[in-house]
């Protein structure tokens, strides 16, 4: 009995989101190791995952054709598949080629935002858009799950290195089984689609993706809310075990149970709140509230004392997963929804290139502001200042360009 294609659409999908987050959110839940093992500050795990988010930016700048050719599938196979050996790279242990590593890892990740939008946007039923990419996206946090309940144990029993394996492992099996499932969702493919070097890096291309978001102003207003997002999650989630080990003393272990529930909250907030978007048919509403709110549960994360074993911790990273990384899916569905079926994958590119721009310059720029304050506090407070002030002024923006346009028409 084969499957209906939006479900057969959807295991792919899950399936790739949950061993890609696995393999990179390994890295933020050992930096305390490795970054002690290759003699640099715990903060610098910042730049690291400054340079996997940038590498995506990159594929996602210039690869987006190879998608067209290719097939999401293919794509989404290879990426994993790709990510798994630049995970072995940073075995490696010196600290320039683990910064490679870590680019290389994002470059790899880049074909999943796009592909994996083109192959949901086009099976998944319209009245469930909401709730499937948010499944779709929940499964991101189970791989984030994962490491945190696997690989920080791991790491601290046999080293931070073999710890490594398992993701990587788990990376090239998830290839393997994609790329032999292809011919049972394999869809949109354009074999006349040219990605030699000429292509790929033709001024265009690299325009394609930002004009699809220029179309439409709500995917402007999409786009800079969620890069506002992007900053705060990718703070929140790279520092979360060093926060809680260099400042309130943590073990490892203790860390990563914490990072687990910050996780599993992202995991459950994106499987319910997407379900109640879909039923409130305003996803952009949904979305600036857990703006707000996030905002204040940042607050509370950087004040209150949070000492090692105590259960109301474990309670917080939760809640702050639920609000600070749930967004995902929403954005995701609804450009799926905005923008022309022809145009979805340049569309979903764009709005996650630029949004991963925030998790370049967001966790760079807070590893500066721990160095130059000194605490933690205030980087904590001015990245809830930056959401909460995006999710306020956006709404009037939007206001006024819809009366802009009524009376142009």
């Amino acid at each position: 009995m084969s499957l209906p294609p939006w479900l057969a659409a959807l295991l792919v999908a899950a399936l790739i989101q949950m061993t890609g987050s696995f393999m990179s959110q390994s890295m933020p839940v050992i930096a305390p190791l490795l970054t002690a093992a290759v003699g640099v500050p715990g903060e610098r795990v910042g730049s690291l995952y400054a340079l996997t988010s940038f590498g995506s930016i990159l594929f996602m700048a210039f690869g987006t054709p190879i998608i067209s050719r290719v097939g999401p599938v293919a794509a989404l196979g290879a990426s994993v598949i790709c990510a798994a050996c630049s995970l072995l790279l940073v075995t490696v242990g010196v600290w320039p080629v683990v910064a490679l590593a870590a680019g290389l890892l994002g470059l790899s990740y880049g074909p999943v935002p796009p592909g994996s939008t083109r192959l949901l946007g086009a099976t998944a039923p319209a009245r469930h858009r909401g709730f499937i990419f948010s499944i779709k996206q929940a499964a991101a946090q189970l791989g984030g799950v994962l490491a945190g309940l696997i690989i920080a144990p791991a790491a601290a029993r046999f080293g931070w290195a073999p710890a490594l394996i398992l993701p990587a492992l788990a990376g090239l099996a998830a290839g393997v089984a994609t790329l032999a499932y292809r011919r049972r969702v394999d869809i949109g493919r354009d074999p006349t689609r040219a990605i030699h070097p000429a292509a790929l890096f033709h001024w265009r291309n690299l325009r394609a993706p930002f004009a699809a978001i220029a179309a439409d102003r709500r995917l402007i207003a999409l786009t800079a809310l969620t890069t506002a997002f992007a900053v705060t999650q990718g703070c929140l989630f790279s520092f979360c075990v060093t926060f809680l080990t260099s400042v309130h003393g943590a073990a490892l272990v203790q860390a990563g149970h914490a990072y687990a529930c910050m996780q599993g909250g992202a995991l459950a907030g994106r499987l319910v709140l997407g379900f109640l978007a879909d039923r409130a048919g305003d996803a952009m509403r949904n979305i600036l509230g857990q703006a707000w709110a996030c905002a204040a549960l940042i607050l509370v994360w950087a004040w209150v004392p949070l000492p090692a074993g105590a259960s109301y911790v474990l309670v917080l990273a939760f809640l702050v997963g639920v609000m600070a990384a749930s967004w995902n899916g929403l954005v995701l569905s609804e450009i799926a929804r905005i923008a022309p079926p022809e145009r979805v994958v340049e569309a979903a590119a764009g709005s996650t290139m630029i949004s991963f721009g925030g998790y370049v310059a967001g966790p760079a720029l807070f590893s500066l502001a721990v160095s130059g304050f000194g605490e933690w506090r205030t980087p904590f407070a001015i990245v809830a200042a930056q959401l909460a002030i995006t999710a306020l002024a956006l709404p009037v923006w939007l206001r006024r360009r819809a009366r802009h346009h009524g009376r142009a028409a």
